[in-house]
């Protein structure tokens, strides 16, 4: 019985706390739970005080009368309640990180993080195998070997070695001139993505689900043996009763779990790195970390990469010798497509002669179907290597593998070409106007610092006529020295530009690819980059800024004699802005319940510790005691509700 009505002033007590502490996301089976936890928590407490520990093998220490252990209990259970609501509250009103609700399956959330947790040390005792422990922020310290081709040599075997998408990664971060010296993206440019082929059983009822028909009616031929056979798809040929013959790309099944696990350590040991690394708060690596994670996930949606590749092939519908597979929209899913088979060879495995009648008319073409694309503002190759292009038997040249794709809108079209413009006129102040322009260079930065380094690459990396094609990569790499995080379709083009121009190079070595952009830039470049355009350029300018010039003495006349006279004068509001307002009010009323709590809970120490005073009619309980335990409970609530208002604002923070 006595437990019972425990129990119940302990629920009273947990519902009033609940009140003051404003604890708004606790509900009532929480509220209970942290009853629960009180009580236990405070019956334990007051059992240590009261059980005789040095004589606990004797039967006699645990003989306590029930009535003290409940009276001694009730103060400890009170805080632990207390306690257990705040920590409760912060757990209930923390924000959600999936908009979509899903159904609750804890048994498979536990052994989901057993997964990540056994995955995450089998890959962090690859990173200590391989010497990149310290690399990482695993361990302290510095990696043994200094050499770059090395590092970058271990960097490969330790991703080959972790498998999964970890690969895949590595093969992304190839991609990036930007970021990786040229020893480093030869490395990891070796990683292959080979994977267990599926059985053709697993295939044929895998196509059969998401096509949701028997196959006969979709296919006439299937080809068992794969094409190809990759962590993320398996590709087999077929052909459709029409005749077409085309290829079928399947998404693994059960791959969206191996990604998210895998992403979830790369993301985990990028963040690690920031915050244990000086390279990994230089380069940003958990921003770059991201942006990979994002970039693989669209990669895992065929469905887009149909819907990608149908407008490469629209842009460059009017050209003859390039060409793009047409996709089979009916049959595409996100795990299915069904596209174009190209019959041919890729450039990296035709070698450096390439036999092209005229070299120079198709790799015009391949530079116009990208350039003219990026500059017009429709889909274009992200990833043009020579990997992704191939010499058909027909004779033209074929685009492949297009998941990694860009767009730029009218913005980014015009801060681009601005860009561009600079690079040619070698004028680094334009150039880092149009950094501004397209929001890469953030107003904190310092504009001299960055116009310097902008001017010391411009002697260096461009001579005489026009800018040699690497100078793309070299302003990339530039901008990631100094921090600058150009729009993610913006440096998508410039490493497109980076990557076709090894493309171009081994089509018709010597090929100008900036004068090529140039003459696809249209009027617009032609007459910035012309200068018989100057005089024009001046009249322009001068016919907008010559009233305001001939006018300005007149005003800074005025204006002087505003001041002479007094007329000109200053105001400073402070706390104009009702935000402000806020912020200072918060401030000030936490540190006031602060303050107001400590001193409250301070008396009531010196209340109880006080032998004197009145005592209550009937009782031996004196008054200042009553007073001291009531003002101890205000202060901790008034503590507490300020503690909880903090942590919960910074939960509240991305």
């Amino acid at each position: 019985m006595d437990a019972l009505t425990n129990l119940l002033v302990m629920l009273v007590f947990a519902w009033v706390v609940r009140g003051l502490l404003s604890a708004r996301a606790l509900t009532w089976p929480r509220t209970l739970l942290a009853v629960v936890i009180g009580t236990v928590v405070g019956a334990t407490l007051a059992g240590l005080l009261l059980i005789d520990v040095t004589a606990l093998p004797d039967p006699e220490a645990l003989d306590v009368p029930t009535a003290e252990l409940f009276t001694l209990a009730l103060p400890f259970q009170l805080v632990a309640t207390m306690v257990a609501v705040v920590g409760l509250e912060l757990l209930s009103s923390r924000p959600a990180r999936r908009r979509e609700l899903r159904p609750v399956r804890p048994w498979r959330a536990f052994t989901r993080r057993l997964r990540i947790l056994a995955r995450m040390a089998e890959v962090g005792r690859i990173a200590s195998r391989h010497g990149l422990a310290p690399l990482l922020g695993l361990r302290r310290g510095d990696v043994d070997v200094r050499s770059p081709a090395e590092i970058a040599r271990r960097v490969r075997t330790a991703l080959e070695d972790a498998g999964g998408m970890f690969v895949k990664l590595g093969q992304l971060l190839a991609t990036r001139p930007d970021l990786l010296p040229p020893e480093a993206l030869t490395e990891l440019g070796r990683l292959h993505a080979a994977a267990r082929p599926l059985p053709f059983e697993e295939v044929r009822a895998a196509i059969a689900e998401e096509l949701d028909r028997p196959l006969d009616e979709v296919f006439a031929e299937l080809d068992p043996a794969p094409l190809g056979s990759a962590s993320i798809a398996q590709v087999h040929r077929a052909r459709l009763h029409d005749g077409r013959r085309v290829v079928v790309k399947l998404r693994r099944p059960g791959l969206e779990d191996v990604v998210e696990r895998d992403l979830a350590i790369a993301l985990w040991l990028a963040r690690l790195a920031a915050r244990r690394t000086p390279w990994g708060r230089t380069w940003e690596v958990a921003a770059l970390a991201e942006e990979f994670a994002a970039a693989l996930r669209d990669e895992l949606d065929l469905e887009l990469e149909g819907r990608n590749a149908a407008e490469v092939a629209t842009a460059i519908a009017d050209l003859p010798h390039v060409h793009a597979p047409f996709i089979v929209v009916e049959h595409t899913t996100p795990r299915l497509l069904v596209m174009e088979e190209l019959e041919g060879r890729p450039l990296s495995a035709v070698g450096r002669e390439v036999p092209i009648p005229d070299p120079r008319a198709f790799a015009d073409e391949l530079c116009t179907s990208q350039v003219r694309a990026m500059l017009q503002g429709e889909r274009f190759h992200a990833d043009p290597h020579p990997g992704n292009v191939m010499l058909l038997d027909d004779g033209r040249l074929g685009l492949i593998d297009l998941g990694a794709t860009g767009k730029l809108d009218a913005f980014e079209r015009a801060s681009m070409l601005q860009l561009l413009v600079a690079i040619e006129l070698r004028e680094p102040s334009l150039l880092y106007e149009s950094l501004v322009a397209v929001g890469a260079i953030g107003p904190t930065r310092d504009p001299d610092e960055i116009e310097r380094a902008l001017a010391r690459f411009m002697a260096a990396h461009l001579g005489p006529g026009l800018p040699p094609a690497d100078a793309i990569t070299e302003l990339l790499r530039l901008t990631t020295q100094l921090r600058i995080r150009l729009p993610a379709q913006a440096s998508s083009m410039f490493r497109a530009l980076a990557t076709l121009a090894g493309t171009l190079e081994q089509i018709s070595p010597g090929y100008p690819l900036i004068e090529q952009v140039a003459e696809l830039g249209g009027t617009e470049m032609r007459e910035r980059m012309a200068p018989a355009s100057a005089g024009e350029f001046l009249q322009r300018e001068w016919a907008q800024l010559g009233p305001l010039l001939r006018r300005a003495p007149r005003h800074l006349d005025r204006i002087a004699t505003l001041v002479e006279h007094g007329g000109v004068t200053t105001r400073v509001r402070l706390f104009s802005e009702a935000g402000d307002v806020r912020v200072v009010e918060r401030l000030l009323n936490r540190a006031v319940l602060t303050v107001l709590g400590l001193g409250i809970a301070l008396l009531a120490v010196v209340m109880l510790g006080t032998s004197a005073g009145p005592v209550l009619a009937g009782t031996d309980i004196r008054l200042l005691e009553v007073l001291g335990w009531g003002g101890l409970f205000a202060g901790t609530v008034l503590v507490l509700r300020v503690l909880l208002a903090v942590l919960r604002s910074d939960a509240a923070d991305p």
